[in-house]
């Protein structure tokens, strides 16, 4: 019997709570095999003996093989592109967004093998309704290649004088096309777990279209050094929101998330303290604009934590003040350590996360 097969007789549960028992049972299975084998070769008989369950029961709840199927695979492209999609969320520059989200989603991806193949190779093998799901799935994908025109509340002032380029149909979902393709090459060549290091390849391939866009999008300043400053700076907060929220998009409890989403960021602290103080202190003092990029990180940072938050607070708004209230915690207590580039005296994921009452 599975840990989490229910066991006969008088359990107390009722008809519902049996079924959703079941559900999972069979939901775990589908994802667990076909992550392993391919979904060509995961029979119904192998779900079900793998699940705990009866053929009966099964098809009671699934009508095929590819319902079941495409019940798991919207459970994990959710998943994978919630994090994505909030992550590209903003006022900074879109190229800065961009890159902070392909961070999310190729970190997300690492660190989740399973729901990278069903996503991004298994879905093709699984039949047309999966296949009008995946199209259905990959539009949401498209926010992420409309840079802003001018115009547009998202542009500057100097954007606005710019000449736009509107992208066109064609040029998004040719973006999201490359996207997704490269995305099945490397996952099933079997190259998931390297994913992250695509990210600068891909930006390149995916702003050529955009070029004059990005040039468009340049901060409005007359600093030389602060243009330069909120260059780099834009790189290593792209990083840092990457890095944390990959450790975020599992589909661990709340508590284990938020404490996973506080370790990456002590880690990209103790790991490159001279990144991470350009990020945390730096910022304070480089102008105007590089003050505002610090505190557009530090909304996204909590909106990335708000997510787990939302398991353990009674309402979406206590979740995002516990949210505010963690990540300024976490920059009180890092920054006097930051600034003195002494990683050995950062505090302890327990410290930061007692901020939140965790």
């Amino acid at each position: 019997m599975r840990p989490e097969q229910l066991r006969g007789g008088n359990h107390g549960l009722t008809p519902e709570q049996v079924a959703e028992s079941q559900r999972v049972r069979i939901l775990g299975a589908m994802r667990e095999l076909v992550a392993a084998h391919g979904y060509h070769d995961v029979p119904v008989a192998s779900v079900i003996q793998h699940a705990g369950v009866s053929r009966k029961t099964f098809y009671e709840l699934y009508s095929s093989k590819e319902e079941c199927f495409v019940a798991i695979y919207e459970q994990e492209i959710e998943r994978v592109l919630a994090p994505t999609l909030q992550a590209f969320e903003g006022s900074e520059r879109w190229s800065d967004r961009l890159r902070t989200a392909l961070g999310v989603l190729l970190g997300t991806l690492a660190t989740n093998p399973a729901a990278a193949r069903i996503c991004f190779v298994e879905v093709l093998a699984a039949g047309p309704r999966a296949l009008e799901r995946r199209t259905a799935a990959y539009q949401a994908l498209d926010p992420l290649f409309a840079p802003p025109t001018a115009g547009s509340p998202d542009t500057s002032d100097q954007a606005a004088t710019a000449t736009p380029l509107a992208p066109t149909r064609a040029i998004v979902a040719g973006s999201v096309g490359y996207l997704t393709e490269t995305l099945h090459r490397e996952i099933g060549a079997g190259r998931t777990s390297e994913l992250p290091k695509l990210r600068a390849q891909l930006m390149q391939t995916l702003t050529l279209p955009f070029a004059d866009q990005a040039v468009a999008e340049e901060p409005a300043t007359d600093d030389a050094d602060e243009r330069a400053f909120i260059a780099a700076y834009g790189e290593i907060a792209a990083d840092l929101l990457a890095r944390t929220g990959a450790a975020i998009a599992t589909d661990e409890d709340g508590a284990t998330r938020v404490r996973a989403g506080v370790a990456a960021l002590l880690d990209f602290c103790a790991q490159e303290p001279e990144r991470a103080r350009t990020c945390f202190v730096e910022a304070l003092n480089a102008g105007p604009t590089a003050r505002e990029r610090r505190d557009e990180t530090t909304r996204r940072l909590s909106a990335l934590f708000a997510r787990p938050l939302r398991e353990l607070r009674p309402s979406d708004r206590i979740a995002e003040v516990s949210a505010v209230a963690l990540v300024g915690g976490f920059h009180e207590l890092t920054y006097d350590a930051i600034d003195r580039l002494a990683p050995e005296d950062l505090p302890t994921v327990d410290s930061v996360v007692a901020v939140a009452r965790i």
